[in-house]
């Protein structure tokens, strides 16, 4: 009897997290700028503008899954700016935001690591590894629905390329960055998408 109460109260809790990390189809959400956390990289890489960037592809990325309604990234980042709420948010600062944007829910996140190596077997080629951590908050209860990291890698040849910068003594194209972290908030925002709506 014991086994079979613990059984049942195991399936109970599972269908309450289950049912805690959905949403309704089309919801309407903000995506804030990712920050870049200090010791993430070499200062150059936020030269690139990473934070506004992995941004971007996050939101094409939610956009590109008709799942969601975003609303426009300048007008989420001019909000944040008039509420002086631009870096950390609070639920108190979430549930704001969300009321004058009239959304329910807020993704934000960090680019947490950005690291580059050099292929020994090849001359010239560069690869830059990036991770992106995305959260879902309900701006109603300041509560976390679910959270995804992503990775992103992306190698190419500094032959031709003149668009490069250093970061210690390794040469490091923009593209590369870039590519990393779209492969990175593009698997984010998949793992994002696989656990708010699986069925």
């Amino acid at each position: 009897m014991k086994t079979f109460a613990t059984i049942c109260a195991v399936i109970l809790l599972m269908a309450q997290v289950a049912f805690a990390a959905t949403i309704e189809r089309n919801a309407t959400v903000a995506v804030t700028d990712l920050g870049v956390h200090s010791g993430t990289s070499d200062p150059d890489v936020n030269l690139l503008n990473a934070e506004a960037a992995s941004s971007e592809y996050v939101i094409a990325r939610l956009v590109a899954t008709n799942n969601f309604t975003v609303k426009e990234r300048s007008l989420v980042y001019d909000t944040l700016k008039n509420l002086n709420m631009l870096g950390l948010i609070d639920p108190d600062g979430a549930k704001k935001i969300g009321d004058v944007l009239n959304v329910r829910y807020l993704i934000y996140g960090n680019v947490t690591d950005v690291s580059i190596g050099v292929e020994k077997a090849l001359v010239n080629v560069t690869t830059v590894k990036a991770h992106i951590v995305l959260r879902i908050m309900d701006v109603d209860t300041g509560k976390i629905l679910t959270a995804a990291r992503g990775e992103g890698t992306s190698a190419s040849s500094l032959v031709g390329d003149e668009n490069f910068f250093y970061i210690g003594t390794v040469k490091v194209t923009q593209t590369a960055v870039h590519n990393a972290l779209q492969k990175a908030a593009f698997q984010a925002v998949d793992i994002l998408n696989e656990r708010l709506f699986k069925r």
